[in-house]
């Protein structure tokens, strides 16, 4: 009877120690996810690339194919030319599987592409994929897509 006691206990110890884990996990993905956008609007590409993964794909907000997205010079250079995100995040939601997370929201808001452009208004369907690599989440893939409401 004491083993069976002993056993259930355990068992109920490792669940609680999971959950606790996995509640760790998310909201280091949501901090991780949060500073990544927010260093995007303010143009600091070390700040946003740090979250990226050596192997980080992404399917565009433009469309196209799978893409491994721009390097650091790139994206420099688009905010040297005056590009500029006003973002707002909603409903966002992350899911915790091992090592891998997944998170989805929807970004709204505008973006200037330079500085002599227009700003243009984007609703966006936004789905992450994180692995925690060496005790870090890093960003291994990002798919952008316009919202369509039909």
């Amino acid at each position: 009877m004491q083993r069976l006691v002993l056993t259930l206990t355990l068992c109920l110890l490792s669940m609680l120690l999971t959950a606790a884990a996995l509640a760790g996990d998310v909201e280091e993905v949501i901090a991780a996810e949060m500073d990544s956008r927010v260093q995007e609007m303010a143009g600091n590409v070390d700040g946003y690339f740090k979250y990226k993964s050596s192997t980080y794909t992404i399917f565009p907000p433009t469309g196209g194919l799978l893409s491994t997205g721009s390097k650091r010079e790139q994206a420099q250079a688009r905010f040297d030319a005056g590009m500029k995100f006003d973002m707002q995040t909603r409903n966002f939601d992350v899911k915790i599987y091992g090592d891998t997370a997944v998170s989805t929201y929807y970004t709204v808001g505008t973006v200037r592409r330079s500085a002599e452009s227009k700003p243009e208004r984007w609703n966006l369907r936004m789905t992450s994929v994180w692995v925690k690599e060496t005790g870090e989440w890093k960003l291994v893939h990002r798919h952008e897509s316009h919202l369509t409401l039909r």
